[in-house]
């Protein structure tokens, strides 16, 4: 099942709402993980790289 996009919200909108959605719960997962793994586990460094991927497609979307 797939999310159909709303029609009353823009489709940059929608998609800034979903990243920031991810970024939220990417968060949440390196904090669960760093408690439970360390903070220099390759699962914590894992999780950290790829909330800074998040990190940087929002700041590429601010700065255009």
């Amino acid at each position: 099942m797939t999310k159909e996009e709303p029609i009353f919200v823009e489709k940059n909108e929608w998609n800034n709402s979903l990243l920031l959605e991810c970024i939220k719960e990417k968060k949440e997962k390196l904090i669960e993980v760093a408690d439970h793994k360390g903070l220099t586990s390759k699962e914590t460094v894992k999780c950290s790289q790829e909330l800074d991927v998040l990190l940087n497609l929002v700041q590429r979307q601010v700065s255009l």
